[in-house]
C-alpha cells in the first residue's frame, strides 16, 4: 500500500510566534551587549554676534576765549612825546609864550617843550603849575635813540679849538677853521673849561662850531656841564 506524503503547513498561530520572536532576536541583534547608541543632536545654533555700541559722540571743543585787547601804550613823562609839543609859537591867554615863571591860567596850555643842549639836540619841559606860573624842568632831556657821540669831550687838549679863547654862545667862528662837532671850551675842550652865554656869563662847559648857515655863517652853540651837554648822558657818548 502507498503512503501519501503530505506536505507540512504550519498553522497561522505557529507563523505568528516565529514572526515574532524573529523581531525580538532581530531588535537584540542591533545592540549586542552595547549600550544603545545615542542619537546625536543636531550642531546648535551660533549666537548671534553682540551688537557693536555706538561710538560716544566727541565733546564739543571748547571756545577759546577772545585775547585781551593790549593795553595801549604808556605815555612818556607827563603824556607827551619826547619834544612835543613844541612851546614855539603857542600863546597863552595873555598872549606870550609858555617859558620859565611866565604866568598861566588852567585854560592854557600845561605843558610843551623847548629845545636845549649844543644845537638844540635836546628838550625841556615846560609845566605850568598850581601857582599860576611855568615851571621849567632842569638840564635836558635827550632822544636814546639817537648817537650824540660827535659831542664826547675829549680827555687831550684839543689841538683844533682856539688856545686860550673863551667861545661866546651865538658869536661867529666862521674863520676860526674849528671843524663841526668838536667841544671847545677855555681849555681847548677838557672838563672844567669855561665858555660864555649869549649874556656874556661865564658858565663851566662847552659849544661846537655850527655848520655854516644860508648866508655862509658859522656860530658858537653852546650848553653847560650840569645836564645840558649830551654826553656822557647821551646815547653812544659811553668811551
Amino acid at each position: 500500500m502507498i503512503k501519501r506524503i503530505r506536505p507540512y503547513v504550519p498553522s497561522v498561530r505557529l507563523l505568528g510566534a516565529v514572526a515574532l520572536t524573529a523581531q525580538v532576536f532581530l531588535f537584540a541583534g542591533c545592540g549586542g551587549s552595547n549600550e544603545p547608541a545615542m542619537p546625536t543632536g543636531g550642531a546648535g545654533t551660533s549666537g548671534g554676534a553682540g551688537t557693536t555700541g555706538n561710538a560716544g559722540t566727541t565733546g564739543t571743543a571748547g571756545t577759546t576765549g577772545a585775547a585781551g585787547t593790549t593795553g595801549a601804550a604808556g605815555t612818556t613823562g607827563t603824556g607827551a612825546s619826547p619834544g612835543s609839543p613844541s612851546c614855539i609859537g603857542l600863546l597863552t591867554a595873555a598872549g606870550v609864550e609858555p617859558a620859565k615863571a611866565v604866568a598861566c591860567t588852567p585854560a592854557d596850555i600845561q605843558l610843551c617843550y623847548r629845545t636845549c643842549g649844543p644845537e638844540k639836540a635836546g628838550y625841556k619841559a615846560e609845566m605850568c603849575t598850581t601857582a599860576g606860573l611855568y615851571a621849567e624842568m632842569s638840564g635836558c632831556t635827550f632822544d636814546e635813540s639817537k648817537d650824540f657821540s660827535c659831542y664826547k669831550v675829549p680827555t687831550a687838549v684839543d689841538p683844533l679849538c682856539p688856545v686860550g679863547l673863551v667861545p661866546q654862545a651865538s658869536t661867529a667862528c666862521t674863520d676860526l677853521g674849528v671843524p663841526t662837532c668838536h667841544a671847545c671850551n677855555s681849555m681847548q675842550g677838557l672838563a672844567g673849561g669855561t665858555y660864555k652865554d649869549s649874556g656874556g656869563a661865564e658858565k663851566p662847559g662847552w659849544c661846537v662850531c655850527q655848520a655854516a648857515n644860508a648866508a655862509g655863517t658859522r656860530a658858537w652853540s653852546c650848553a653847560s656841564d650840569n645836564g645840558s651837554w649830551p654826553c656822557p648822558m647821551g646815547k653812544g657818548c659811553a668811551p
